[in-house]
C-alpha cells in the first residue's frame, strides 16, 4: 500500500465563541448501414445516401433518422454504443468529448453539501496568581463537500443523495456519532448563503448553531433557507470505514422547481484504463464545477487515517483518475463519456512532487453498500466467509471486444474456525465463481468476492465453485449465512 494523505476533500471553516458554556459484445455481424437505411425507407443509391448524410440531399436527409438506424442495427445484433456505431459504420468525425447535453444532465445530478458542527471544549488556562482556571469554549465549524442524487421523486420533492461519510462527520462534534445535525444541499445554480456559527439561546439554555443556512434565524431545526436556496437533508445511514453515507430530502419545493436530475449508475467493473471521465463536484466549496481526464488505474487500494483515530489506517478500494479532484469534491461524481456514474470521488494524493492522482470509490461497490444500508436500517452488515485469499496468478489480456482486462486467480490462503466457510472451503481452493439467487459471477478479480458478499443477507445461501488442488477437480461449495456471527457491522 502507498501512503496517501487524506483528501477529505471537504473544505472546513471554524469559528470560536469564547462566551460561557460552550464500456462492442462477441463477434459482431458486419452490418452495412446503407442496407439498414434502405430497409428504413431510404430511396436512392449508396452514393446518394452518403451524400444525404452530408446534407447534399436535404429531403432525403430529413427523412433519415440515424438514431433509428442505430436501433435497427442493435435489433440485428449490434452491441456497440451509438458513438461506436457512428465511427464504425459512418466513419464520421465525432467530437466525443463535447457531448454538452450529457454533461449538463450530469451536472444537475450533483449537489453541493454544507454542514455545520458545534463542539464544546474545556481548557485549563494558567492564572496570573498561580494555579489555573477552566474555561469552556464553544467552537462552531462548517464543512463543504458534494453529493450525487441517485433516486429522485421530483413531483413530491424527494430525493436520495449519496456522499462521503467524512463530509458529514467531525470527531469534535457534540452531535451523536459526530454526524452534523445541520446539513443543507444546493443543486447546480442555487444560491448558497450557508454560514456557520454558534450563539447562546437563553430559552434552551445552551449554545445552538447560528444562522447556518443564511436565513437570518439562529435555529438549527429551521426547515427553510429564506435568503438562499438550501435544501435541508437528513442523514439516514452510512459506513465510516467505507466512507459512504446516505442523505434523504423530503418535500422540497425548490427540488420540485429546479433542473435537478437523477444520475444514471454505470458498472465500474467494466472500466478500462485510458477511458475518458469527468469529475463533477463542489470544488473548493465554490459551487458545482466540471473537470476532465482519464481513468489512470481501474482498481487499486489506498490507505488513509481513520476518521475516529488518526493513528489507525483504513484501506479503500478506488479508481484512480487524472481529472482534477480538489477539496470540496469529496462525495461528488466521476462520470464516463456515456454519462454514467462510475465513481464517488473521495480522495487525492497530496504528497510533494505528486500530480494528478485523484481517487473515487467504484460505483459497483457503492451500489452494493447502498442496498445493504437500506436493508439494514442505515448500517452495513457485511457477510464474512472467515477466510483470507491470495492472488496466485494475474495476467493482462485483450477480451473479445478488444478491451484490455486483468484476470486474477484467487486462492484460499487460510480458513478460520467457527466461521461460515469452516469445513467447506479448504486452503488451496481456487475460487472460480459466486452464485446467489440463480445469478453467477465469475471471480476473475480478487475484489469481486468481497464486493459480492455485501449482497448477502442473513438466511441467504451462496454457492462457490472452486478448483480443489488436492483432487484436481471442481467442486460446488454451498454456504448458508444463518448466524449473526457470520456478519460484521460497519457504521
Amino acid at each position: 500500500m502507498k501512503k496517501i494523505w487524506k483528501s477529505i476533500a471537504a473544505v472546513t471553516l471554524a469559528v470560536v465563541a469564547t462566551m460561557g458554556l460552550a464500456a462492442c459484445g462477441g463477434e459482431k455481424e458486419i452490418i452495412n448501414a446503407y442496407d439498414i437505411a434502405v430497409k428504413n425507407g431510404f430511396q436512392g443509391t449508396e452514393a446518394q445516401w452518403l451524400a444525404s448524410l452530408q446534407g447534399a440531399n436535404g429531403a432525403d436527409g430529413d427523412d433519415l433518422n440515424i438514431k433509428e438506424v442505430y436501433e435497427t442495427a442493435k435489433a440485428k445484433g449490434y452491441t456497440g454504443t451509438f458513438l461506436e456505431f457512428l465511427k464504425e459504420c459512418l466513419t464520421a468525425d465525432v467530437a466525443e468529448n463535447n457531448d454538452v447535453d450529457t454533461i449538463a444532465k450530469n451536472v444537475t445530478s450533483v449537489v453541493s453539501v454544507n454542514c455545520a458542527f458545534i463542539a464544546t471544549k474545556t481548557y485549563r488556562v494558567n492564572s496570573m496568581f498561580g494555579g489555573y482556571r477552566e474555561e469552556t469554549l464553544v467552537e462552531a465549524s462548517g464543512s463543504a463537500g458534494s453529493g450525487v442524487i441517485i433516486d429522485l421523486d421530483k413531483e413530491n420533492g424527494n430525493a436520495l443523495v449519496v456522499t462521503n461519510y467524512h463530509v458529514l462527520y467531525s470527531s469534535d462534534s457534540d452531535a451523536e456519532n459526530g454526524i452534523s445535525e445541520c446539513i443543507y444541499l444546493y443543486p447546480y445554480g442555487a444560491r448558497n448563503y450557508f454560514t456557520s456559527g454558534a450563539e447562546y439561546n437563553t430559552s434552551m439554555n445552551k449554545y445552538i448553531l447560528a444562522d447556518v443556512n443564511g436565513d437570518g434565524k439562529a435555529d438549527k431545526n429551521d426547515q427553510g433557507d429564506f435568503d438562499g436556496d438550501g435544501i435541508k437533508a437528513t442523514f439516514i445511514g452510512g459506513a465510516m470505514d467505507y466512507d459512504i453515507a446516505l442523505l434523504q430530502i423530503s418535500g422540497s419545493e425548490y427540488l420540485k422547481e429546479c433542473a435537478a436530475s437523477e444520475a444514471t449508475l454505470g458498472d465500474s467493473n467494466t472500466v478500462t484504463v485510458g477511458e475518458k471521465v469527468y469529475a463533477i463536484g463542489n470544488s473548493n466549496g465554490q459551487g458545482i464545477s466540471v473537470t476532465a481526464g482519464v481513468v489512470s488505474v481501474e482498481s487499486e487500494t489506498i490507505s488513509m487515517s481513520s476518521l475516529k483515530n488518526s493513528s489507525q489506517a483504513v484501506s479503500y478500494r478506488v479508481l484512480r483518475t487524472d481529472a482534477a479532484i480538489n477539496h470540496g469534491n469529496s462525495g461528488g461524481a466521476l462520470f464516463n463519456a456515456q454519462g454514467e456514474l462510475i465513481g464517488i470521488t473521495n480522495a487525492k494524493n497530496v504528497e510533494d512532487e505528486t500530480d494528478n492522482m485523484g481517487y473515487a470509490l467504484p460505483i459497483t461497490q457503492v451500489k452494493h453498500l447502498i442496498d445493504n444500508m437500506q436493508d439494514n436500517g442505515g448500517v452495513v452488515q457485511r457477510a464474512m466467509l472467515g477466510i483470507t485469499t491470495a492472488k496466485t496468478a494475474s495476467v493482462a489480456s485483450f477480451d473479445k471486444n478488444g478491451k484490455l482486462v486483468i484476470t486474477e486467480e484467487n486462492t484460499v490462503a487460510s480458513v478460520d474456525s467457527g466461521v461460515a466457510a469452516s469445513g467447506k472451503l479448504e486452503v488451496g481452493d481456487v475460487i472460480k465463481s459466486f452464485t446467489k439467487d440463480g445469478v453467477t459471477t465469475q471471480i476473475t478479480r480478487n475484489f469481486y468476492l468481497n464486493d459480492l458478499l455485501l449482497t448477502v443477507r442473513k438466511g441467504d445461501t451462496i454457492t462457490l465453485k472452486v478448483f480443489r488442488e488436492l483432487d484436481g477437480k471442481e467442486h460446488d461449495v454451498t454456504i448458508t449465512f444463518d448466524k449473526d456471527s457470520y456478519f460484521t457491522l460497519y457504521e
